[in-house]
């Protein structure tokens, strides 16, 4: 949760006017002042989570979906049910075997970077034989963020049953998560529990009902794995910024010699 100078997130994800521009990556732009967040000790923003979420998804299909902190935000936010249905209805949720949903407590979308703890809240259609279900994945002992997250759950739920009795038949459980150490890694771990889940995915587990993903978190994330997820998100970006680079180069000196 967050305990220090400045809160975890920005409702919106949106640049720092006059910030510099390191990498645009799918819909995702990355600023400077990103990586200085990434160095720490700093709480993450909106544009890390879903800069990785956008890596993430490469070569995953579609039965499994990672959307930016962006889309859960706004649909907690929108004022009717009939707003939610619209701009969910191209996201096709009750047709998805997971969709992995970032989750802020920014109580106001008008106060920028206003939340303070991040959590992930994943929409399982697949693995539970009762049927749908949401599980919430919080690293803060004693799981502040389920209000928060059982809001969302609240407004998806009726987008995935067709009839109004089996609303409340698609609960919201807690996930097995390990505690963070510290008072700013809560996005660290989402992202860390997203990567979890993804590998479990794509080694062929979730395909298969019957099982779940819960094993992979316990032993994958925890305190050394996530404190050094940070310095792999920065070589990673380096990694892309030349490989980017490397392809302009490229580009430029074919342009260079279909002209001689």
């Amino acid at each position: 949760m967050g305990m220090g100078s400045r809160p975890a997130s920005t409702s919106t994800g949106g640049e720092k006017k006059g910030e510099e521009r390191v990498l645009s990556h799918g819909d995702v732009v990355l600023i400077r002042s990103d990586l200085a967040i990434l160095r720490g000790p700093r709480f993450i923003n909106d544009r890390i989570i879903a800069f990785y979420f956008a890596h993430l998804s490469a070569g995953l299909g579609d039965d499994l979906l990672l959307l930016p902190p962006s889309i859960p935000y706004l649909l907690s936010n929108l004022p009717d049910p009939a707003s939610v249905a619209a701009i969910a209805e191209p996201l096709r949720l009750a047709s998805r075997r997971l969709v992995l949903l970032p989750v802020n407590d920014n109580p106001d979308a008008s106060v920028p970077e206003g939340g303070s703890h991040w959590t992930l809240l994943v929409l399982d259609n697949n693995t539970s034989p009762s049927g749908p279900r949401f599980v919430h994945h919080d690293s803060i002992r004693g799981a502040p963020n389920l209000p928060v997250a059982s809001h969302l759950a609240d407004t998806l739920r009726p987008l995935l049953l067709q009839s109004d009795s089996r609303r409340g038949a698609v609960p919201v459980v807690e996930g097995p998560t390990p505690r963070q150490p510290n008072g700013y890694d809560c996005g660290v771990y989402v992202m860390a529990i997203a990567r979890a889940i993804c590998g479990w995915w794509k080694s062929g587990h979730g395909g298969h009902r019957g099982g779940d993903w819960f094993e992979a978190v316990r032993t994958e994330v925890e305190a050394d794995s996530v404190k050094a997820m940070r310095g792999e998100l920065l070589q990673l970006i380096t990694t892309l910024i030349q490989d980017k680079a490397n392809a302009s180069s490229t580009s430029e000196g074919n342009k260079t010699s279909n002209t001689d």
